[in-house]
């Protein structure tokens, strides 16, 4: 006796469709499953056979073959349960194939034959509909999530039974869940009509925001930049339904999704601290996963005081930032997930955080040298937009008039009226923001006068300006004319834009 049905592997973020073979013959009684299995999996047949048992099934004491194909892709994870289950089931009481076949089976098992949600579900419907599948059948927990797909038949169960009896009925529409709302507790965003003072660092954020460009900021200890950082996110636009789906699929495999939680709406904001490893930043680890920039994808990362963190952790930044992308290798193959996001960072000047305060800052040249070059000039080079947080005066405090207090829904429609002159301008390219331009757009989309050429001309010999730094110049300028509707870069623009890089030049030069 034999039989064959659908289940779904993931590798990366991708989903790849597995097939879930059983064979039944007389024969010394026994239960193997072959097909390149983790431990996880083959751990797996004690817990089918209990709760086929445990259903009101009885298998007879024959020799049972459970194949999990491609042989050539390693198996894990406990999503295998319902489909070896079925399997089984399907040849021991011949069951027509025809259902099984247009069907994915997915979830875990208990030994009574309940449903267990398991990760990773999003990708695997995505997976299951563009093989061609028509229905999808899963625990009823993770129904609110694969309901986010659509063009697949989605069919929350929540036992064993109760998939037999869809099989046996040959159900086309099958069992089909009340989308129960999920009430998500909504924390309201910090705002920055909380931030006195700062207009400066404001303009600085509102401008790395509009551009994706990367902000690094340099201040005293106490001086705001952590709770400037905090509130990127609300000034940020929402995001696309695509947006979401690629944040949520990352999240799904990671097992950070919520119990039936559907779409995330909101724009990740990964803090790590300073003592994260290496594979916890960037993904890995025996079985590969998601890492903190992955995380932020679509979002924003920030890593407050920089050159705390180990300085081989940091360096892996370099290629992602500029691809927005990680793959990472393995001996059983690679992984890739996406990894586009804003790069948020402060430090502190110095080791004691009061330079250049000389009255209560006591570190001398050679300790301030030696903080600083924990993190590499190549890294440096990475961020746009290097600006100095200065303490506020002790008056600003209290004497902030309600005319100046900017919302951040004020900033965000500024920066989304920028965005929307980009993907204007970009509507014939693969790129979206002004920071994605290779250096053939930048000359195109980035034209000066002699009068400015001159300026960039005396910064690149003043200031070191290095090639890579020269066209984050004008695309940082170009992004500030943007926010201000002009449609030329002017000395202006360029002059700015400067300034964002001479802090580069001040402390490491």
């Amino acid at each position: 006796m034999f039989s064959s049905v659908k289940s779904v592997a993931l590798s990366g973020i991708n989903g790849i469709i597995t097939s879930v073979e059983a064979d039944i013959r007389n024969g010394l009684p026994s239960f193997n499953m072959v097909g390149f299995l983790s431990t996880q999996v083959r751990e797996s047949g004690e817990r089918v056979r209990a709760a086929i048992l445990n259903s009101g099934f009885c298998l007879e004491p024959k020799r049972i073959l459970v194949n999990i194909s491609p042989a050539d892709i390693k198996k894990d994870g406990t999503s295998f349960d319902l489909a070896v289950a079925v399997s089984v089931l399907a040849a021991s009481l011949a069951l027509d194939q025809s259902y099984l076949i247009e069907t994915a089976f997915v979830g875990e098992l208990s030994l009574n034959g309940e449903m267990k949600p398991v990760n990773g579900i999003l990708p695997m419907v995505c997976a299951a509909k563009e093989a061609g599948l028509k229905r999808f059948i899963l625990p009823k927990s993770n129904y609110r999530e694969a309901k986010l797909v659509d063009g697949i038949e989605i069919i929350g169960v929540s036992s064993l039974l109760e998939v037999l009896d869809l099989v046996q009925k040959k159900a086309e529409r099958g069992m089909f869940l009340e989308e129960a709302e999920y009430i998500e507790q909504n924390k309201k965003l910090p705002d920055f009509s909380e931030v006195h003072g700062q207009d400066g660092i404001k303009r600085a954020l509102e401008i790395a925001v509009s551009g994706m460009h990367n902000i690094l900021m340099i201040g005293q200890a106490g001086s705001g930049k952590s709770m400037l950082a905090s509130r990127i996110p609300s000034v940020m636009p929402p995001m696309s339904r695509e947006e979401s789906l690629e944040v949520t699929k990352i999240y799904s495999i990671s097992g950070l999704l919520d119990e039936g939680r559907g779409l995330i709406e909101n724009r990740p904001f990964r803090a790590p601290h300073n003592s994260i490893s290496l594979p916890a930043l960037a993904g890995g680890g025996s079985k590969v996963r998601a890492g903190e920039i992955s995380l932020a994808h679509n979002g924003v990362l920030f890593l407050d005081e920089l050159p705390e963190f180990n300085r081989q952790t940091i360096e892996v930044l370099r290629q992602p930032l500029e691809e927005k992308k990680i793959t990472i290798g393995r001996v059983n193959g690679t992984a890739t997930y996406p990894s586009d996001f804003l790069l948020a960072a402060a430090m502190n000047p110095c080791k004691c955080g009061f330079y250049p305060d000389r009255k209560l800052c006591h570190c001398n040249d050679i300790q301030i040298k030696n903080y600083l070059s924990r993190v590499s000039r190549p890294l440096i080079d990475r961020f746009d937009i290097v600006t100095e947080v200065k303490r506020i005066s002790f008056e600003s405090i209290f004497n902030k008039q309600e005319k100046e207090i900017e919302s951040s829904e004020d900033i965000r429609k500024r920066v989304c009226k920028a965005r929307d002159i980009q993907e204007e301008r970009f509507k014939k390219e693969k790129i979206h923001f002004n920071s994605q331009m290779d250096s053939k757009m930048t000359d195109e989309f980035c034209k000066i006068d002699s009068k400015t050429k001159k300026l960039l001309e005396e910064a690149y010999k003043n200031i070191n300006l290095s090639l890579r730094g020269y066209y984050r110049v004008l695309k940082v300028a170009r992004t500030i004319a943007d926010t201000r509707e002009k449609k030329e870069v002017s000395e202006l623009e360029v002059a700015e834009a400067i300034h964002y890089r001479e802090m580069i030049e001040r402390f490491w030069g």
